[in-house]
């Protein structure tokens, strides 16, 4: 897939939505799915929230290999978790990205939807595409 930050900044008013292909054993075995958010909202930029799921049967390996929270490793231990992600393991995503101008928008509406239950609906959204996937979501963190 080829996403280009300045692309996005040329369509202000988007939202965009990417994923990975679904391996096929998350159709065919319980998946564990797990969701998170960064940036900083309609003043200095876009929120991009993902999701990221795999076999229930894998968390121990996961675990293993340091999988965690981002923010607790290395630039370095992010890369190389990155290529095992893309070489080794069966783990499918899709994230989705909400401009400023899109979030600024929601909040500024005569009937408010700010910033809470625009990030409820969006998990909900990329929970639902993994089970329109067909992906097997039995736990969601």
């Amino acid at each position: 897939m080829n996403f280009k930050t300045n692309e996005f900044f040329q369509q202000p008013n988007e939202i965009f939505h990417i994923s990975s292909r679904v391996p096929k054993i998350c159709k065919e075995k319980d998946c564990i799915l797990g969701i998170d958010e960064a940036g900083r909202g309609p003043v200095l930029g876009p929120m991009v929230y993902g999701a990221s799921y795999y076999p229930a049967d894998m968390k121990k390996d996961l675990e293993q290999d340091k999988f965690q929270d981002s923010k607790t490793l290395t630039e370095k231990e992010r890369s190389q978790m990155f290529e095992k992600i893309n070489s080794g393991y069966e783990i499918g995503w899709n994230a989705t990205v909400l401009s400023p101008m899109v979030i600024s928008n929601c909040m500024l509406r005569r009937a408010k939807y700010n910033l809470n239950s625009l990030s409820h609906d969006t998990a909900i959204a990329l929970i639902q595409k993994a089970l329109d996937d067909g992906v097997q979501v039995k736990e969601v963190y």
